[in-house]
């Protein structure tokens, strides 16, 4: 191999050419991120889906997936520019299948084994070699001689060099992408002795400093004593666990924070091959841990700072090393995600788990309506499997309402803002973003948003709403409103955008349905092409066709669904749009007393559970653009009144659903999770996950 003294060059550069400080903003902030899991079956599998983001490589490492200590050191040797390719892993008695044909897709004609025979057999090694390939196997006579061979073989002349322990993978990954990216040698040490072999490898680069990874229990003071007493400026680099290492890695270090890519800390091979991939973006590694409540102080620091304004976001592993739930609370809400580059997903659906070949990921959002009871709210969470992500990406209780009488925002039904506080932490806590909705509705809405000044100070009342219960964002809900508002409200939403934008928190607006310029004109506050311009998603409440005074009829039809969902596509973007979703029906009379239509609201369950103790037979309304139809039924009441019943179902659910990949439409939106139940959760849950992942 080619040796280089390129390091030191790279250093020069690097003091003449500062990165940006540390928290700078992407400038790409305000791009579309990109998301992409990287996984398969097996470790084995992983590494091939994460080596398919090159397209080519002349050659390859290649380590046992089923121990770390030789491969630690692997991510260095990988990318340095004598070889430029990936890592990949296999079973120690034989080649793993799949590896071959991956190094041969790559073009590379040289594979480097790290360790003996023990660690890959004379049969691997002749099995690749009959394939026409060069085999260099880079060993020695324990885990510290092989990572001394490996730095020798990746740089010849540094001043640094990165030191963990050769008995605990964790505080060696949180590095390694480091390493690998600036060309510095990863070396491994005993707790309390130096090995000699790592000390003579350290000689021979030619370093000056050593920097310890890991705290005293993995790294203890003697080894620092030793290479002080050796000539060596010896600094430190840990926290108290492996999470916490991690974190200060990411803290202390000079990353491009634009990438992020997650592995799980509880195991080594997701993050041993995708370091290299991190470090091909001078990116870190997340570690993270199994849950979103085990997530550490500074990591959650980390993720506040970067997430916002990162560009892209690598998940590496199935869904059994980092959840769903993790990769969300990671990562803002998905509307698209996207393969890795050079990647064929729809000739191997394994390499990306993101649920559909297309890689489209859309939105889902739950109105969360737990009202005064914050156990009510944890009932309702109670109805979705686990893990919720799987169902649900935004969760909006109700916890605002604008009070008129006060001129600002207030909690709804008693709410203290501590009740508030833990709703949003419960949510959040089972991976969904949290925004809540302000409601307001009429005259006193009208006034509000006519006055300038008092459209400021509700927004300066939001904001420190938002930032007091910790939640993602703000959804604004006014209805019933005069056509003449239509400017205000506009306003009132730039300003709020302009705020909540930079913080990486959302800002959206329900509103109300039409189905083309000249109808609904009732409707016409709502600039659905302006708002457009300042707020992340409109939802457009696809429901109340007929309502609590009409006469009988379907809540949503489908015919009138397409409607609405038609014209907003053409005044908004698409991809802002979530388009509103019932889950309640209604039961009808004719009031003799107010001599006109009243009704009642239920959720399937309820309905079902109505036309069985009435006797009632649930038929179809159908026509002839809507063949499925909305369930419906009458009855006689014990009051002898003529009763008329419309509810959907998962047929009718899913017709719905349809729309919103014909429209091609950010995601659904349902109203609301209080009308879910026991009953009705089986049912509804699974469907959207089948639609929506």
């Amino acid at each position: 191999m080619k040796k280089r003294y390129t390091v030191a060059i790279f250093l020069i550069i690097f003091l003449i050419i500062p990165l940006p400080p540390l928290g700078a903003a992407s400038q790409t902030g305000a791009e579309t991120p990109h998301f992409a899991r990287y996984a398969g079956a097996t470790r084995y599998e992983t590494a091939l889906a994460i080596a398919r983001d090159w397209p080519a490589a002349e050659a390859v490492v290649l380590a046992r997936g089923d121990d770390f200590p030789d491969a630690l050191a692997g991510a260095v040797l990988a990318n340095s520019p004598e070889i430029e390719g990936p890592l990949l892993l296999t079973e120690s008695a034989r080649l793993t299948p799949g590896v071959l044909e991956e190094i041969q897709r790559l073009g590379a004609t040289t594979v480097y084994l790290l360790g003996g025979p023990a660690a890959i057999t004379e049969e691997t090694a002749s099995t690749l070699q009959d394939a026409g390939l060069t085999v260099r196997r880079l060993a020695g006579e324990n885990r510290f001689a092989t990572a001394a061979a490996v730095a020798r073989e990746a740089v010849n002349f540094t001043d640094r060099v990165f030191l963990a322990s050769g008995y605990s993978f964790a505080d060696a990954l949180s590095i390694s992408s480091f390493a690998a990216a600036w060309d510095t040698p990863l070396l491994l040490t005993e707790t309390d002795r130096l090995p000699p072999v790592t000390l003579e490898a350290i000689v021979a680069t030619g370093a000056v400093q050593v920097t310890l990874i890991g705290g005293e229990g993995v790294v203890g003071p003697a080894v620092a004593a030793e290479l002080i007493a050796a000539g060596y400026f010896v600094d430190r680099i840990a926290g108290a666990d492996r999470y916490l290492t991690n974190a200060a890695v990411l803290e202390q270090l000079d990353f491009d924070h634009s990438t992020i890519v997650a592995a799980t800390g509880a195991a080594f091979p997701d993050a041993l091959a995708g370091s290299v991939l991190a470090a091909r973006r001078f990116s870190p590694i997340l570690l993270v841990p199994e849950t979103t409540a085990a997530f550490s102080s500074p990591a959650l620091s980390y993720l506040s700072t970067y997430r916002n304004s990162a560009t892209a976001f690598y998940t590496l592993g199935g869904p059994g090393a980092v959840s769903v739930a993790v990769e969300n609370f990671i990562r803002p809400p998905a509307i698209a995600a996207e393969p890795p580059p050079g990647a064929d997903p729809g000739a191997d659906p394994g390499v990306v788990a993101d649920p559909e070949p297309t890689g489209t990921r859309r939105v889902s959002l739950q109105f969360w309506d737990g009202y005064s009871s914050p156990d009510a709210y944890r009932r309702l969470l109670g109805y979705v499997p686990e893990p919720l992500t799987d169902y649900v990406d935004i969760l909006s209780p109700g916890l605002f309402a604008y009070n008129g009488s006060v001129g600002s925002v207030t909690y709804r039904d008693g709410l203290s803002s501590a009740a508030a506080r833990d709703i949003v932490a419960l949510g959040q806590s089972r991976g969904a973003l949290v925004v809540p909705f302000v409601r307001g509705d009429g005259s006193q809405v009208d006034a509000l948003l006519r006055d300038a000044d008092r459209r400021a100070a509700l927004v300066r009342d939001l904001l420190a709403a938002t930032e007091e219960i910790g939640a993602d964002g703000i959804m604004i809900d006014f209805e019933a409103l005069a056509d003449s508002t239509e400017t205000a409200l506009t306003a009132l939403m730039r300003s709020l955008y302009a705020e909540l934008n930079p913080q990486g928190k959302l800002t959206m607006i329900a509103v109300a349905s039409r189905t083309s310029a000249t109808t609904e004109t009732w409707n016409s506050e709502f600039n659905y092409r302006d708002l457009a311009d300042c707020n992340d998603y409109i939802l457009v409440m696809a429901y109340d066709k007929h309502y609590t005074t009409s006469a009988p009829g379907p809540i949503a039809p489908l015919d009138w669904v397409r409607q609405v969902v038609a014209y907003i596509t053409t005044q908004a973007p698409a991809e802002k749009v979530i388009m509103g979703m019932p889950y309640y029906g209604r039961d009808w009379w004719w009031s003799r007393s107010s001599n006109g239509w009243l009704s009642v609201a239920f959720g399937w369950a309820i309905a079902t559970q109505t036309a069985a103790e009435n006797g009632a037979e649930i038929t179809r309304e159908t026509t002839a653009t809507d063949p499925i139809g909305i369930p419906t039924f009458k009855y006689v009441d014990k009051d002898g009144d003529n009763r008329t019943a419309y509810f959907d179902d998962a047929i009718s659910w899913g017709a719905k659903l349809d729309l919103v990949d014909e429209f091609n439409l950010a995601g659904v939106g349902g109203w609301s999770m209080g009308w879910i139940n026991d009953v009705s959760a089986p049912e509804l849950w699974p469907l959207l996950h089948q639609r929506l992942r």
